[in-house]
């Protein structure tokens, strides 16, 4: 917590002045004066808790991602936190969500292509997580390759972050493909824009909860079945979709990421691969910047949006799907966006179901929700 006086003070910490010239600006614009001592005082504090973005920051930052580069795989960063780190305790929990649910029905075509899975806390998307996995694991025992879209919670986009590290969950390792890393990287690469595209926001990987959440229950309905994972967390699309203007075209257009996909489509030819987007829905309340609290005709409004998306995610319509977001400038804050979108793209002509759908409270008091659904998607 830092008192209200210090607010300008820090507005005004952007790397471009001294703390003499932020301390007379922020006094010439109406903020309270403040003594010397302690506004270094808590710059110096502010430094020792690495929020300020500078050498001590970007040193710490450099340390950490080697310590998980170097680590024989990637520490769940939620086990024992948001589910239980032993094996045998987590297959409990998800066998009880699971047992609450409905028998799969017959799947709609002829060869499981996508999934989309909720990546939102288990406690609040247990039963949506159950429901799709058991509905998708029949059709699971022949893939040797799953892709796994995730969530970048904290990246830029529009952006394909890779790994060279393997995830791994309270029952093992799932190996990453290490080969068709370093295709995508090559491909990647190409991006003018960003220099190591497909490294740039790898230390992300490490905290990220969309694809280790995915991941355990991916594990799960697979068993000691051997598989290979390609952990792909995706930057925002937001800049295709809130009206802003900021992005021209589709990101489609994007011909690295265009060549990304290329590679994938490819692999999904010649090997059993099924492509898996973590993402939730739409974000809405105050918990997420509204200003009032949603009523239930806010409720049944998000509901028919989601409905929407979640049609065109049954139809295998990648453009509809951005469309419908784009309509209304992403005004429900759809997080799984890009991981949605690039499913779609990989799996390519899909016809499907959706199912699960919730609306879990956000705050307390819940003012605020995260809308959920899981979703299987078929090559006719």
């Amino acid at each position: 917590m830092v008192p209200l006086a210090f607010g300008q003070y820090l507005a005004l910490a952007d790397g471009t002045r001294t703390m003499d010239e932020i301390a007379r600006i922020a006094v010439q614009e109406g903020a309270p004066a403040v003594p010397a001592g302690p506004l270094r005082d808590l710059f110096e504090q502010l430094d020792g808790l690495l929020m300020l973005e500078n050498g001590a920051f970007t040193a710490e930052r450099y340390r950490r991602l080697q310590a998980y580069r170097d680590a024989p795989h990637r520490v769940p960063a939620l086990a024992g936190l948001s589910y239980p780190a032993k094996p045998e305790q987590l297959r409990q929990v998800l066998d009880a969500y699971a047992s609450r649910n409905v028998s799969p029905q017959t799947a709609p075509g002829e060869r499981l292509a996508g999934i989309v899975s909720p990546h939102i806390d288990y406690m609040r998307g247990g039963k949506c997580y159950a429901r799709v996995w058991r509905d998708a694991a029949p059709d699971l025992k022949d893939v040797e390759l799953f892709v796994i879209f995730g969530t970048d919670h904290n990246g830029s986009g529009p952006r394909l972050t890779l790994t060279r590290q393997s995830y791994s969950t309270p029952w093992g390792t799932l190996p990453t493909d290490l080969g068709l890393v370093e295709r995508l990287a090559e491909a990647l690469s190409s991006d003018p824009e960003v220099e190591d595209h497909p490294f740039a926001d790898e230390f992300n990987h490490i905290g990220e909860h969309s694809i280790e959440l995915a991941s355990v229950w991916l594990h799960h309905v697979m068993g000691n079945r051997r598989v290979t994972v390609l952990p792909v967390l995706c930057g925002s699309l937001n800049d295709y979709v809130s009206g802003t203007g900021e992005a021209a075209g589709e990101p489609a257009d994007l011909p690295h990421v265009a060549e990304a996909m290329a590679i994938l489509k490819e692999v999904a030819a010649e090997r059993r691969t099924v492509f898996v987007a973590a993402a939730d829905l739409a974000h809405v309340g105050p918990a997420f910047g509204d200003r009032s609290r949603v009523t239930q005709a806010e409720r049944e409004r998000v509901k028919l949006a989601d409905r929407w998306l979640l049609d065109a995610i049954a139809r295998g319509d990648r453009d509809g799907f951005l469309a419908s977001v784009r309509s209304v400038k992403d005004a429900n804050r759809v997080c799984g966006l890009a991981p949605i979108y690039m499913t779609l793209w990989a799996t390519g002509e899909t016809c499907g179901k959706w199912m699960g759908y919730a609306q879990c409270a956000a705050d307390d008091e819940n003012g605020s929700f995260v809308s959920i659904a899981g979703a299987v998607l078929y090559r006719p």
